[in-house]
């Protein structure tokens, strides 16, 4: 799913009616810090849907020369190998798997549900990319509030996302919605942020698995 800052940005209520006082809890509410301070050098999507994603970026991100913001990143940013962005930005929690990470620039260590402030100033990136980490956020909204205001306008936000989670950091209206429910959902967050156009929908389903 992507969508397009707006070049006014909007405001939006803080609270929801959307979304029950429990919808982002979690069957493990231990520190994300210690949870994710074991190294994870796998592959959360398979070949086939890897191909798709970075197909879909190539396609999408026009600027010669982007700014990128991958946030919640690991040690893959998904990026096509004919897009060579001067400056790739890796947000994340593991030291190790953002270091290991060629196609970033700079790491920042931060964990977005404890603080969901971007620590960069307004109108910063050209493109925001969030891969297979959108199902963890525990404030989703406020973090899409403030991808709008680090993004420039006209500025792309790419929220890729797959039926694979770890289910006990995934938050609990996320488990419990179907395929179709969570394209709503974060149809939902973006018109919640209230900063960004309409968002474009791209969906692949229905695929063979890999013989890999």
């Amino acid at each position: 799913m992507t969508a397009e800052k707006h070049p006014a940005k909007r405001t939006a209520s803080h609270g929801s009616p959307l979304f029950p006082t429990d919808a982002f809890s979690r069957l493990d509410e231990t520190d994300d810090l210690e949870f994710y301070s074991k190294d994870r050098f796998v592959s959360h999507l398979d070949s086939l849907a890897l191909s798709t994603v970075k197909k879909l970026v190539e396609t999408l991100v026009v600027e010669e020369r982007p700014a990128v913001l991958d946030l919640m990143a690991g040690w893959d940013s998904h990026l096509p190998e004919d897009l060579r962005p001067p400056e790739v930005v890796g947000l994340g929690l593991n030291e190790k798997e953002l270091r290991e990470n060629k196609a970033l620039t700079k790491i920042v260590l931060h964990d977005l549900n404890k603080d969901p402030h971007l620590p960069f100033p307004d109108n910063r990136f050209d493109v925001v990319i969030n891969t297979v980490s959108v199902d963890y956020m525990t404030t989703p909204v406020p973090v899409f509030k403030e991808v709008a205001r680090v993004l420039k306008p006209g500025g792309l936000f790419l929220v890729i996302f797959s039926n694979r989670m770890f289910p006990e950091k995934a938050v609990k209206v996320w488990r419990e919605a179907g395929e179709e429910e969570r394209v709503l959902l974060v149809e939902d967050f973006f018109g919640e942020a209230g900063a960004f156009e309409k968002p474009a929908v791209f969906l692949s389903k229905g695929k063979p698995r890999p013989k890999d």
